[in-house]
C-alpha cells in the first residue's frame, strides 16, 4: 500500500485544476487517485492508466449532469476511508477537501465560486443560479467546517489565497499551477500573416467569452473559440461578426490552433487561469483582464496587452494595438519559465514532505 493517496473533485471535466490532478499523479505514480466522479470520455485521456477510485456517486450521476450532484459530494468525500495512508494531497476547488484525515494538504484551486459568488458563476442561466440559491446557506456552513479540519493548505494564487483569507481565516502560501507543455508547440514560432484571435476556455459564464465575441466583432477580428460549457448556447446566439465554435479541442489538436492564431484572449476574472501562460509558452501575446489571476501570469507590455474593466470599446482598442505590434515569439516563451513543472514538483515536495 503507498504512503500517499490523491484526492481530487471529478473527473468530468477538461480545466487547469484536472491538469493539475495530472501533475500530481506524475509526481506519485504509485498513489491512487481518489475522486467523486470519474467519467473518462470527459476528461484527459492520460487519466486511463492512473489508479482511479470513485465514491458512490459513480453510480448515480449521469454524463455530463456532476454539478446537479453537489448537495451531495461533501458527504460522498467524508465517506472516503482514507486511514491506511500516511499522508493525502487533495486538490479542491469544490468539494474533495471535505475528506477527514489528520495528515491532508490541501492544494486549493478556488473557493467554491457556485457557493460564494453564484450570480458571477451562473450568469445568464438565472434557472441554475435559482435552484441552488436554496442551498447555499448550508452549502456555505459544510464548506466552512470542512476548511476548518485541515491545517496545511496552499492556494494556487495571491487572488485564492486572499479569498482563502477572507472565508475560512487562514493565511496561506501560493504555490502556481504547473505549465504541462505535452499539448504545445515544440517550438514557438512566427505569428501567421492574417490576424486571428483565439478563446480557449470551458464555456461558463464567468469566463465573459461574450465580451471576447463582442470586441472582436467591433475590432473587425476573426475569432475562434475553443471549448464547450453551459453557455454555448447562449454565446451562439449572440454571436456577430466572423466567429468559429470548435466545441472541445483535443490536446494534440491545441498546438496547431496555437499556431494558426495570432493572439489569445483572456476576458474573465481568473483565480489563476493556464491560457493565457499556455499562450505565452506557445509564443503568442495575450489580451487579458487585468485583474485575478492574470496580474501574476502576465506583465503589460510585454507578455501582453492588459485591460481594465469590460467596456467593449477599450477591449476592441486592445485587440488591434496587440495585433500591431512586434512580439518576439522566442522570448515569449522564456518568460513562462517560473510557470513549468519542475517549480511546480520543487515547491510541492518542499511543502508536503517538510511539515
Amino acid at each position: 500500500m503507498p504512503d500517499v493517496a490523491i484526492v481530487h473533485d471529478y473527473l468530468s471535466q477538461y480545466g487547469g485544476a484536472e491538469r493539475v490532478a495530472l501533475g500530481l499523479a506524475d509526481m506519485y505514480p504509485d498513489a491512487p487517485l481518489y475522486t467523486s466522479i470519474y467519467q473518462p470520455e470527459r476528461t484527459f485521456a492520460e487519466f486511463a492508466s492512473r489508479d482511479i477510485r470513485t465514491t458512490s456517486l459513480q453510480r448515480l450521476v449521469p454524463q455530463g449532469r456532476f454539478r446537479w450532484a453537489a448537495p451531495f459530494l461533501g458527504r460522498a468525500f467524508q465517506n472516503l476511508d482514507l486511514s491506511s495512508y500516511e499522508r493525502i494531497i487533495v486538490s479542491s476547488s469544490a468539494f474533495a477537501h471535505h475528506v477527514r484525515h489528520s495528515n491532508a494538504y490541501i492544494y486549493c484551486h478556488a473557493t467554491p465560486r457556485f457557493i460564494y459568488d453564484i450570480d458571477q458563476y451562473f450568469s445568464g442561466h438565472r434557472l441554475l443560479a435559482d435552484v441552488t440559491r436554496p442551498f447555499l446557506g448550508a452549502l456555505r456552513q459544510a464548506d466552512q467546517r470542512a476548511a476548518g479540519r485541515h491545517n496545511n493548505y496552499v492556494a494556487n494564487s495571491a487572488v485564492t489565497a486572499r479569498h482563502i483569507a477572507e472565508i475560512y481565516g487562514k493565511e496561506v502560501p501560493v504555490i502556481h499551477p504547473p505549465l504541462r507543455t505535452e499539448h504545445l508547440p515544440r517550438d514557438p514560432t512566427p505569428r501567421p500573416a492574417e490576424a486571428r484571435a483565439l478563446v480557449v476556455a470551458r464555456l461558463q459564464p464567468y469566463k465573459r467569452i461574450d465580451l471576447a465575441i463582442e470586441a472582436c466583432a467591433r475590432a473587425g477580428v476573426a475569432l475562434t473559440v475553443a471549448g464547450a460549457g453551459i453557455d454555448e448556447h447562449r454565446l451562439r446566439a449572440m454571436a456577430t461578426g466572423e466567429v468559429t465554435f470548435l466545441g472541445r479541442v483535443p490536446d494534440e489538436q491545441l498546438a496547431g490552433l496555437f499556431e494558426s492564431h495570432s493572439v489569445v484572449l483572456a476576458p474573465g476574472i481568473e483565480d489563476f487561469g493556464l491560457a493565457p501562460v499556455e499562450a505565452n509558452y506557445a509564443g503568442r501575446p495575450v489580451v487579458a483582464r487585468g485583474a485575478g489571476g492574470a496580474l501574476e501570469t502576465m506583465r503589460n507590455g510585454v507578455t501582453g496587452t492588459l485591460v481594465e474593466g469590460d467596456d467593449v470599446a477599450v477591449w476592441a482598442e486592445a485587440i488591434v494595438a496587440t495585433l500591431g505590434r512586434t512580439w518576439e515569439p522566442g522570448a515569449l516563451r522564456d518568460l513562462t519559465l517560473p510557470f513549468q513543472l519542475p517549480a511546480f514538483e520543487a515547491a510541492v515536495r518542499a511543502w508536503t514532505e517538510s511539515t
